[in-house]
């Protein structure tokens, strides 16, 4: 995917950056077209996985383990539980993108990106913490 966006920079021919802000922007660009890269290959998944249901493939193709690389697979599993606007949110957030950055990048409000990244924060918050009295062994229902 990396490689993808980078090419897809390239191929827009985007000036080198000479300051900070510009940096920014080239960052919240490369961001958006990575988005739609991973919306490309979510599309492709599920014909994937449709075609493998219906016996017209034999296996799929295995998932890219370098996001588990950068972030604790205990937080990883978390977010991947969260819903695609939260864990996109998170992730931008992850990535070092300010709320407003966040914003911009997924077509939304500054207030909108705030609301929603503190709400991925409570659903973490709860994944984590129901995640560590599970593996202290208290299992509450």
């Amino acid at each position: 995917m990396t490689s993808e966006t980078m090419l897809t920079v390239w191929r827009k021919q985007v000036p080198v950056p000479t300051d900070d802000v510009g940096l920014r922007q080239l960052r919240t660009l490369t961001y958006k077209i990575a988005l739609g890269h991973i919306s490309n290959a979510q599309r492709k998944g599920a014909r994937e996985s449709d075609a493998l249901r219906q016996g017209m493939l034999r296996t799929l193709p295995g998932a890219d383990p370098t996001y588990e690389a950068v972030v604790p697979v205990v937080l990883a599993e978390a977010i991947a539980q969260l819903d695609v606007n939260d864990g996109q949110g998170v992730n931008l957030m992850i990535a070092g993108f300010r709320t407003a950055e966040i914003a911009d990048i997924l077509g939304i409000t500054e207030k909108a990106a705030s609301m929603r990244l503190a709400r991925a924060r409570k659903r973490l918050d709860r994944r984590l913490a129901a995640g560590e009295k599970h593996a202290d062994g208290d299992v509450t229902a």
